[in-house]
């Protein structure tokens, strides 16, 4: 698992459109706009599949646009949690 690979599960999970740039600031601009549009509490849940195969690097960059998700969520006093399961781990982060 890399970034390749985590922004095409993010454009097909949420339905970016095709002009959507393949980069985490794009990504984190188009998750803010489903945000914005939460009219209730939502939970976001994630699974990774073999961890043993994942680019740490890219990973912690994916948890980091997670967790500015969910802070710009709470600033916004919109609830979000956003679940993170994998062989080896799991983790949570909202507001």
């Amino acid at each position: 698992m890399n970034k390749s690979i985590l922004l095409q599960a993010l454009c097909g999970a949420f339905n970016f459109p095709a002009y959507f740039g393949d980069n985490w600031d794009a990504a984190y601009d188009l998750l803010l706009d489903h945000v914005d549009q939460l009219s209730e509490p939502a939970l976001w849940r994630f699974s990774i599949e073999d961890a043993s195969e994942v680019d740490e690097a890219d990973l912690a960059d994916w948890f980091q646009l997670m967790m500015d998700v969910c802070t710009y969520a709470s600033s916004r006093e919109i609830q979000l949690r956003v679940e993170i399961y994998g062989d080896a781990l799991a983790c949570g982060v909202g507001s």
